[in-house]
Order: structure tokens, then sequence, then C-alpha cells
């Protein structure tokens, strides 16, 4: 269950993430070269799952539909289970060089990535929301504010569609656009996204704090000037590994990476 936006600000197109999770996840950056492109991304080191920007400014954030999965993805792995090949496909999408390719990737490559994906240049952002049971269905925007949370919003039915978690994506998708629509400078995107509008413990909020389900991690890439940004919850991740730097010795890199915590 998470928060992705796009919106262009201070001169600059961003894509963003609230990143919920049942389980406290391992993360760490990876920077490197995947088939001659520089690719930064954010991974899961307990279920592979990735999401990042490459060199030409090309980013890619999703959020589930298959939320039964996505809850209980830990669970499965521990058991022995293989980790979902979301990782492996969103990661060959971010080796794509114009944002043509990197959505083919996405919608092809070994089944193609499910749920609600943003793919973004610094002039333009295509949703795709697509479900084992739904085709990819697209839309094209260019500078205006897109929030997207659990629910289907070109496929009636996708994700949550009835009961309190449909309202709690319901609820989050305005509260984020409500957020984010009011700040002016990037460096407030993602606090506006920890906003909590609501009990600590309500599963209303854009940061989650309850039994179930709470926020771990923040993710902003900035797909003009090239910067990725993590910002994580100490309390809310098993480990923060670090950067893995697997750039060739010599290369400048065009993407540059911060990381910082945050207790709220």
């Amino acid at each position: 269950m998470c928060i992705i936006v796009s919106k262009s600000i201070d001169g600059s197109k961003i894509l963003a993430k609230n990143r919920d999770r049942a389980y406290k996840p391992s993360l760490e950056i990876v920077h490197t070269l995947i088939d001659g492109v520089e690719v930064a991304y954010l991974r899961d080191t307990i279920t592979d799952w990735s999401e990042g920007m490459n060199e030409y400014g090309v980013g890619l954030v999703n959020t589930a539909l298959m939320v039964g999965y996505d809850e209980n993805e830990k669970k499965i792995v521990k058991k022995g289970g293989k980790p979902s090949k979301d990782g492996k496909k969103i990661r060959k999408a971010l080796s794509q060089k114009t944002i043509r390719e990197t959505i083919n990737s996405a919608i092809t490559f070994d089944g193609g990535i499910k749920g609600h994906t943003f793919i973004a240049t610094p002039t333009k952002t295509v949703c795709i929301e697509t479900t084992s049971k739904h085709n990819p269905k697209y839309e094209l925007h260019n500078d205006e504010l897109i929030v997207r949370t659990n629910h289907g919003h070109l496929h009636a039915g996708a994700g949550y569609s009835e009961g309190p978690d449909y309202l709690s994506s319901k609820i989050r998708k305005l509260s984020a656009e409500k957020a984010v629509g009011k700040v002016e400078s990037i460096d407030k995107v993602l606090p506006s996204m920890r906003k909590q509008y609501y009990k600590r413990d309500s599963n209303l909020n854009m940061r989650r704090d309850t039994e179930k389900m709470f926020t771990s991690s923040q993710l902003l890439l900035d797909l003009t000037n090239k910067v990725l940004k993590l910002t994580y919850r100490p309390n809310n991740i098993e480990e923060f590994v670090g950067i893995k730097n697997e750039l060739p010795k010599g290369y400048t890199p065009k993407i540059k990476i911060i990381v910082t915590k945050t207790i709220e």
C-alpha cells in the first residue's frame, strides 16, 4: 500500500513515493551500468524490489494493485518462495535510453510490470495501469500533479474496490493531492507526504503507522537535475545497507544520490 506522485515543481519534473510495508525492509541504493546505461535505484534486499532512474532522466515508480501479494511478500520469500520478478523487470526498463523503449520494456519484458506505474522524463509522465486480469491502459500527462494509490483509476475493480482498505486508498490519494499540490519547493515534497491528518494509527494517513502497515521509506527522483533522494525511517527498516557503487573506475557519474533519515 503505497502512494506515488508526479509533479512539475521548482523548474523540475519529479517522481515521489511513500513505500508502505507490512515488514521491516532491508534497503540499499545501487549505482551501476546496465547494458551501458547509468542507473541508480533503490533495492529491497529481502524481496529484490527496485525503483529509480537512469542517466537519460527516465524514472520509474510503482504502487501495487495486487495488494494481497504485496502485503505478504516477505512471508512468501522467507518460506522458500521466490521473490517477485518485478525488481528484474524494473531494472530492465531503466536500462533503456528513451521513454518509449522504457514503456515497451515495462509492459512486455517477462510478462510486464503490474500495478500503477509512472514512467517519466523531464517533460512528460506516462501512467500505466495493469494487473494479471487487466491489460495495460495508458494516460499521458505533462506538468500537472498526478497521484495514484491502490485502487483502479482506468480499470474499475482493480486493486482495492470496497471496504476499509478501499476507503484508505481513496483518502490517501486525496490527501496527497491536497498536500503536494500546495508545495512550491522540491525539498518540501517528501515532508508534505508525511503529514498525518488523522490519528497516528489511522489507516487513512499518508504516513502509515498501523499494526498492519507502516511507511518505511520515501523516494524522490528529480529527473531534470538527475538526483535520487532516499529518506528512510530508521525504526521502520531492518537496516540501510548503504550505497553500492558498481560504476567503473574513473567513470564520472551523471546521477547524484542523497540519503537522509527522518523520525517523522
